[in-house]
């Protein structure tokens, strides 16, 4: 049986990486980088901090470090989009009915690149609080945060899965020996070759 389930949150259990990409492309408006190389870059480094991200698209589109200046002003401007993305979010098809099922007898998590301030205002503006033992974000790596969780509450890496739609989150689960389940969105950049399962509506997935 599986006893412990660690979720990503946006493209997993919210339809929101359109809003993410939103956020993206107007943070750094002033350069008029073309829509579909933001979008490109986002899905790739998809699971990792807005901190990371934002510095990515700038280098990879210009060959030049992001100035101080320039990054602080966009990373000002994409927390207060994502801010007011927060009440647009809606429940991926099945979410919500999964996590209301397995959350009464065994550990459930949040493990996301988001700053952990904004998850936390997202899990409770949603109402999910009450579905997670923990709910987790960056600047912890996925790495870190899963790892120490399996330690802190005496899980067994056998009887864990990791369900995320980014490769960050499928390293994490390959780091702790973990299975990894794989959410197929259309824009997934996790490896379905080397997943235990992939799916594209959580009630695809039997947990016993």
């Amino acid at each position: 049986m599986i006893k412990a389930i660690f979720f990503d949150f946006d493209g997993v259990i919210m339809d929101s990486m359109s809003l993410k990409l939103e956020a993206y492309c107007e943070c750094l408006r002033e350069f008029n980088f073309a829509r579909e190389d933001v979008d490109r870059l986002m899905r790739e480094y998809m699971g990792q901090s807005r901190i990371k991200i934002i510095g990515v698209i700038y280098e990879e589109l210009t060959g030049e470090t992001i100035p101080p200046k320039v990054f602080e002003r966009a990373l000002a401007r994409f927390n207060e989009l994502d801010d007011a993305a927060r009440e647009k979010m809606e429940f991926l098809p099945g979410s919500l009915e999964f996590i209301q099922m397995v959350h009464a007898d065994r550990f459930t998590a949040v493990v996301t690149g988001t700053p952990e301030d904004f998850i936390l205002k997202a899990t409770a503006h949603h109402d999910l609080d009450r579905y997670f033992d923990i709910v987790r974000g960056s600047p912890d790596t996925k790495r870190h945060i899963v790892s120490s969780l399996l330690d802190e509450h005496s899980l067994k890496p056998e009887e864990s899965i990791v369900i995320g739609d980014g490769k960050t989150d499928q390293d994490a689960a390959d780091f702790c020996e973990m299975r990894f389940v794989g959410f197929d969105n259309g824009d997934h950049s996790f490896d379905p070759a080397t997943a235990w399962k992939v799916v594209t509506d959580l009630n695809q997935l039997s947990v016993v």
